[in-house]
């Protein structure tokens, strides 16, 4: 087994305590980056018994100070020690700083897709010594380098990809021991993408791949060809293989028999964000989840199809491969399954396609235990439609911002889904401002701990049955209802809300409400100033206001702006349009309300006209009197 010698880029892992600090005393335009042992992208050179490893020119890493990452590019190249240049904005200073290559180790994980480069590792996670020379950062390898010696019988085929998973993690969020990346995730393999097709045959060809530091035992090796045709090699049971850090273990492998996936079967794909990642890098290399494209209008999930393309979207542990191409404006996912199982994440799915307008094919997903649907189909403004008809959500814990501004949805057929374990059904309609209907009567929401914004600026949305929801649990309703334009009567007559302390906005700007029912809501325990302020605020058609027998506070507290702002004009005003609004409540309730900036309602403070407020007792209709606090 040779040793490597890293000399490698200025970069380092900010992980966890027992990752290693560098002392910087000032803010450093230029720092000089040394190896100590691994490769970036250039050749292995064979020097004795060790792989020295050279910097290569447009190399960067990222340098961490505690609050803020700095990157540092090279100019230049083919040596172990390079100059590399401050390439962010702004200052950069602090008592020590930790340094990672590459950049992408900042977030935490090591990457479970490597890129192939000829007769080398593309990249090779690293992190610094402890050093007191702030103008020199000496890298260490944080892995060891798994080289895979691939032969075949077969002529003229061309390897795509290659998958490798073993009962240790080799990839995924990971803490640092004795130098060594400890990966935290006992399930998570590697793949090598290969591009355009590496070719095989009767000599070695060798494939390099950085893996931690293990003992590695039920290795699995996939092989799959450009064509779509697959290879399995697994290595001997009871055969440990051991690859420790900084030095390099190699497995020969011989690839005889390649066939083609069997019909039928299921595909896993990867975690949603990966997801759409993969698919924006059809168009973009490099684009992120949380970024937009404007120019997809198509996506079709195409199953029992032997086609593949440019990108690999299926899990590392999926038996048969999902890919993804691009074809004009229309990106085609296809696969040999007959259905695609989603990830246990499978938010940002879809998000960010603003012109994507159709998904076809949506019911060939299995959601059977996918906890995480948030932002599923964010900011997707030109989608029409989507059948959820097939979605199994029993397992979700969240839906947050699940259908966040689908803006030309006219129709959001949810009313199948499981919400029993979902925590968080947060902004989850936000901005749905054509839905004209959404059939949410069904769900369960005993779990629940946010509303938050949840139906806000659902404009043409005329009714909303939640008479099963249950807010007992439910700590957030702000802007749960805010500029939902349409409704005209809002049942909320179950709901204790018992646990909120987030109530701003509630229910400002429904322009057409006339009739809320709020009997059950619990008033008495709010105490902070700011929590509820506009919560009735712009509600001009208000007539008919039920509250019940803890409608009312006990203490001096009066949410500011709770009913009006001193400039509301008619018209905006709550009940201005309306010209009287009648209170259902308590007299200890008429009491409270009338100390509040309802006053200004009812005085029209300041240039706004008079509205006839009276209140009547919840139970008998009677009328109540009660002494109005001065404006």
């Amino acid at each position: 087994m040779k040793k490597i010698l890293f000399s490698i880029v200025a970069a380092v892992l900010f992980l966890t305590s027992a990752c290693t600090k560098v002392e910087m005393a000032q803010d450093n335009e230029t720092i000089i980056a040394s190896i100590d042992a691994l490769t970036t992208r250039t050749a292995l050179e064979n020097a004795g018994d060790h792989y020295n490893i050279n910097w290569v020119a447009g190399d960067r890493i990222a340098v961490d100070n505690g609050t803020k990452t700095a990157l540092y590019e090279t100019s230049t190249g083919g040596s172990t020690v390079a100059e590399f240049h401050k390439i962010t904005w702004g200052s950069f200073t602090g008592d020590s700083f930790v340094g990672y290559y590459p950049t992408e180790l900042a977030d935490g994980f090591l990457p479970y897709v490597q890129k192939y480069s000829a007769d080398h590792v593309f990249s090779v996670p690293m992190v610094t010594d402890v050093t007191s020379d702030v103008a020199n950062l000496r890298f260490k390898p944080v892995t060891g380098i798994l080289k895979l010696n691939v032969t075949s019988g077969i002529k003229t085929i061309k390897i795509k990809d290659i998958r490798v998973s073993a009962d240790q993690g080799m990839s995924g969020s990971y803490t640092l021991k004795d130098g060594a990346a400890i990966v935290n995730d006992d399930r998570a393999g590697v793949m090598l993408d290969c591009g355009e097709g590496v070719e095989i045959g009767i000599n070695d060809a060798p494939f390099y791949l950085a893996v931690p530091e293990n003992l590695y035992t039920g290795i699995k090796i996939t092989l799959t060809a450009t064509d779509g045709r697959v290879a399995v090699v697994k290595l001997q049971d009871n055969t440990s293989y051991s690859v420790r850090r900084g030095e390099l273990r190699e497995i020969n492998i011989m690839a005889n028999t390649f066939s083609k996936p069997e019909n039928g079967g299921e595909a896993l794909l990867c975690y949603g964000t990966e997801f759409n990642e993969y698919l924006k890098q059809l168009l973009v290399e490099g684009m992120r989840c949380h970024e937009d494209d404007s120019s997809v209008t198509r996506i079709v999930l195409s199953t029992n199809d032997y086609s593949t393309g440019p990108k690999k979207v299926s899990s590392f542990d999926s038996e048969i491969p999902v890919y993804a191409r691009l074809e004009g404006t229309e990106i085609i996912v296809s696969t040999p399954a007959s259905s695609i199982r989603t990830a246990v994440n499978a938010s940002w799915m879809f998000a960010g396609f603003k012109l994507l307008g159709e998904i076809e094919n949506l019911k060939a997903l299995n959601t059977s235990g996918t906890e995480d649907f948030s932002y599923m189909f964010d900011d997707c403004y030109a989608l029409r439609s989507v059948d959820l008809s097939n979605f199994d959500t029993s397992s979700s814990m969240t839906f947050a911002y699940m259908f966040a501004y689908c803006r030309s949805m006219t129709k959001i057929d949810v009313s199948k889904f499981d919400t029993s374990n979902s925590l968080s059904f947060g902004f989850m309609f936000y901005h749905c401002e054509k839905a004209v209907e959404l059939p949410v009567g069904n769900f369960n929401t005993d779990k629940a701990k946010n509303f938050d914004n949840v139906f806000s600026d659902c404009w043409v949305v005329k009714s909303l049955d939640l008479s099963k929801w249950n807010s007992d649990h439910v700590t957030e309703t702000r802007s749960m209802f805010n500029r939902c334009r349409a409704i005209k009567e809002l049942d909320l007559s179950h709901m204790t809300f018992a646990s909120a302390n987030l109530q701003t906005y509630m229910f400002f700007q429904m322009s057409s409400l006339e009739v809320l029912h709020l009997e059950s809501m619990d008033c008495s325990r709010w105490t902070n100033v700011d929590n509820r302020i506009h919560m009735f605020r712009q509600i001009p058609k208000l007539k008919e206001l039920y509250f019940g027998e803890k409608g009312y506070n006990t203490t001096s507290y009066k949410p500011s702006y709770f009913f009006s702002a001193n400039n509301d004009a008619d018209g905006v005003r709550t009940a201005s349009s309306s010209g009287k609004l009648t209170i259902h409540c308590t007299q200890a309730a008429a009491d409270w309300l009338s100390k509040t900036n309802l006053r200004w309602v009812k005085s029209g403070y300041v240039s706004a006209t008079p509205v006839d407020v009276k209140f009547v007792d919840y139970k008998t209709g009677a009328e109540l009197t009660t002494t109005w606090g001065a404006n």
